[in-house]
């Protein structure tokens, strides 16, 4: 049984899940939503769907700091950043939509095969990465990127992509702004400015059809504000790829849960 909001018992919850999924998020450079989400559901009660609605809210609020951050160091591309977050916004609002009407049953064996997805994918990068750090690179340093139609294009199916499957999207974003030949440090400013704008789109989508629980977004979003920077802070002292690595098989056994509509 979900606990009381405004409990004793509900604030643990809350605090444990913002520390838990804020913390790895900004150690790990991937999002915490691949945990949040099923632990809301596990911990709090709540549907898939105001799961992803919390979640894309607790997202806006919580990427701010370090959207400042990266933006003080150079990290952000102001244009790639406009044209992604409204390519992005546009497939979002499609993809929460796309979610808002998908059965709950199906939406969960989406969510979860994405997960696990995902959990893959963060293994053989850990292994790839294994010892190396991309050299800092800044906006000033790099003579052009990409901002045409190639990249709106391209963040619109990753936005859509994130709506259905209720992630911040950059697990999503990243990728594209890689292979478009951004440099890490650059693509992972820029996606964490984009993220302001999706998870603000997705949030208030899915709250127009209902699905917002607020005392969960103050509950856990303004805790998350702490343990993100606290991520951040240890990320700089510790070996993220080993974790990384740990994370990939967590998720991915989550997801595989999540699928088969154990969790």
């Amino acid at each position: 049984m979900a606990a009381t909001p405004w409990t004793f018992e509900w604030w643990i919850i809350a605090l444990f899940i913002a520390a838990v999924t804020g913390f790895i998020a900004t150690y790990l450079g991937v999002g915490g939503c691949f945990l949040r989400i099923p632990f809301m559901m596990w911990f709090l009660g709540l549907s898939i769907k105001q799961a992803y609605c919390v979640n894309q809210a607790v997202i806006a609020i919580s990427t701010i700091p370090g959207v400042i951050t990266h933006y003080k160091q150079g990290h952000t591309y102001s244009r790639g950043v406009i044209v992604s977050a409204i390519g992005a916004s546009i497939g979002v609002f499609l993809g929460t939509l796309i979610a808002v009407w998908t059965p709950r049953g199906l939406l969960r064996t989406i969510f979860g095969s994405a997960c696990v997805g995902v959990g893959i994918y963060m293994l053989i990068k850990s292994v790839k990465t294994r010892g190396r750090v991309p050299p800092r690179v800044t906006v000033k340093e790099v003579r052009t990127l990409t901002s045409g139609p190639k990249l709106f294009f391209l963040m619109f199916l990753a936005g859509v992509a994130t709506g259905v499957c209720g992630f911040g999207g950059g697990i999503y974003f990243v990728p594209v702004l890689t292979a478009l030949a951004y440099p890490m440090h650059i693509a992972v400013g820029t996606s964490s400015t984009i993220m302001i704008a999706t998870g603000t789109v997705g949030a208030t989508n899915l709250t127009y059809h209902g699905f917002m629980v607020w005392e969960d977004v103050v509950g856990i979003g303004l805790p998350t504000l702490l343990f993100s920077w606290l991520g951040a802070k240890a990320a700089k002292i510790a070996k993220a790829w080993i974790l990384r690595g740990v994370f990939g098989i967590l998720i991915s056994v989550i997801g595989g849960l999540v699928a088969v509509h154990i969790l």
